[in-house]
């Protein structure tokens, strides 16, 4: 993650959280839960408010969740104290390491979208190598924004890798997922010109 997206998140983690804890994701959810089974050992990439990581341990499963911002994972501390000792601060992609063991499934929320496209292809490799036989990876990110300057950043300074499903689901095949399902939703906060992919795969092998 680049330099100036992490410090948004470092500066505002606060007032993001609570943004993030005030969506609409009962759908979002409703999919989350869905594409894994019980008991399932997860790691989450990019847990922001710790909001998704809650929900899902609530549901039963062993849930290890990292984020780049130490003032977001404070945050996410604060909103869902039951979450300790499960929450980590790793700059990705060169944090990730296979130091937590492997997994039976590893979900991504509102994160990938921040990184370069090369960055992305990495990540999604080490998730591979991060994954059981059979494994499952979700991934929700924006396939439309129309507040993204020509640059790929925002007014505020955060990169957004805007692709489309066809190259998302490119990367996803080159380290060795297979799309299981796949669908479009309107943004959770109610903004106009923002519409998500939520995508599910699983390791090919």
């Amino acid at each position: 993650m680049n330099q100036t997206t992490l410090k948004y998140y470092q500066k505002n983690g606060e007032n993001i959280a609570e943004r993030y804890e005030s969506a609409d994701v009962s759908n979002l959810h409703k999919v989350l839960n869905a594409s894994f089974k019980l008991p399932a050992n997860l790691l989450e990439l990019g847990c922001g408010s710790g909001r998704d990581a809650a929900f899902m341990t609530k549901q039963g499963f062993n849930v290890i969740a990292v984020d780049g911002s130490a003032m977001m994972i404070e945050s996410a501390l604060n909103y869902h104290p039951e979450l300790s000792g499960c929450l980590h601060t790793i700059r990705l992609p060169d944090g990730l390491s296979g130091s937590f063991g492997k997994f039976d499934g590893v979900f991504s929320i509102a994160a990938l979208m921040h990184f370069s496209r090369p960055q992305i292809e990495t990540i999604i490799k080490q998730v591979n190598s991060l994954l059981v036989s059979k494994g499952n990876f979700f991934f929700s990110v924006p396939i439309q924004r129309d507040d993204i300057q020509k640059n790929e950043f925002d007014a505020k300074g955060r990169r957004f890798t805007i692709m489309t499903k066809a190259q998302w689901l490119d990367i996803c095949r080159k380290y060795g997922f297979e799309l299981i399902r796949s669908s479009t939703t309107e943004d959770g906060l109610g903004r106009k010109g923002i519409a998500w992919m939520n995508c599910l795969t699983e390791k090919s092998e």
